[in-house]
């Protein structure tokens, strides 16, 4: 081989993705192939590793225990080395999540920071393995919800006249089976605003003896007149132990009577979300803003 073909020989440099060998010109008529084992890539990637731990200032203990070993000894073990970069990918790709492309339920258990280890556990899974099913999202979600509720209860004590709510129908009949009362409370005198969160308002009132619109027993809708003037059918009505009326010269009689067992419910207390609430009437409705 001649020189200058040794010299071009020299002069190229082959690479073979993570390995390259170089010509290397030892004598006069002899180049020999040197294959170097280098990975280029890898190298990068350990330098860069190590400078993280160098720099590490997290919370992760096996990592402040890794940074000590590495300022003291200069360098980790394989397996140190191993786990290291595993913890330290692993936390670099949980802060890559982009919250805004995610569902409002999903998005409060990424950026959940509270103490609920169920909550913890959800956040952690999807940020390892970017996924959760649709109950663990429902789930987590309502935990979430609860302790925000739970956090942003003000205790507001604020005694109240005049003010009536009316309920939806769902509502009303969960309270009724709640506080195992006769009537269906769709319309409820409000005493006093308890304690108020985000979403709801923890509420003492009594049943209110105005007509809703529905039977006050059962909640059905009524049909008949006389039922609609008293605001209760025929079947309730004897069910609750008054004869009800058959013709108008009764209805005063009859008010009367339902006043009574109306009264002797008394005053009760219940939890209700805001939007269960149909109506407000009354100075305190502008709490439903807040």
């Amino acid at each position: 081989m001649h020189f200058e073909e040794i010299g071009q020989t020299v002069s190229d440099l082959f690479f073979c993705q993570t390995k390259f060998f170089t010509p290397f010109y030892l004598a006069d008529n002899f180049v020999w192939h040197i294959f170097v084992l280098l990975n280029d890539t890898t190298m990068t990637n350990k330098t860069d590793i190590y400078n993280k731990i160098r720099n590490y200032n997290g919370n992760n203990d096996f990592l402040r225990k890794m940074k000590d070993t590495y300022q003291k000894w200069g360098r980790l073990t394989d397996k140190q080395f191993a786990v290291t970069e595993k913890i330290i990918l692993n936390e670099e790709r949980q802060k890559e999540v982009d919250v805004t492309t995610l569902s409002p339920s999903l998005r409060a258990i990424v950026e959940y920071n509270g103490e609920s280890t169920f909550v913890l556990d959800l956040k952690t899974k999807y940020l390892t393995y970017r996924t959760l099913s649709e109950k663990q999202i429902q789930k987590g979600y309502e935990a979430v919800d609860r302790e925000n509720q739970k956090n942003s209860q003000v205790n507001m004590n604020i005694k109240l006249v005049g003010n009536t709510i009316k309920l939806g129908r769902k509502i009303a009949e969960g309270i009724k089976k709640e506080k195992s009362i006769d009537f269906h409370p769709i319309l409820v005198d409000v005493t006093e605003v308890m304690v108020m969160s985000n979403k709801a308002f923890k509420l003492k009132a009594k049943l209110t003896k105005e007509n809703g619109g529905i039977c006050r027993c059962c909640g059905k809708t009524l049909t008949d007149e006389m039922s609609r003037m008293t605001g209760i059918g025929p079947v309730c009505s004897k069910y609750v132990g008054v004869e009800h009326p058959s013709n108008k010269a009764d209805l005063p009689q009859y008010r009367e009577e339902i006043n009574k067992k109306i009264d002797e419910v008394g005053e009760f207390e219940f939890w209700i979300p805001k939007r269960g609430i149909v109506e407000w009437k009354g100075s305190a409705g502008v709490m439903l803003k807040f």
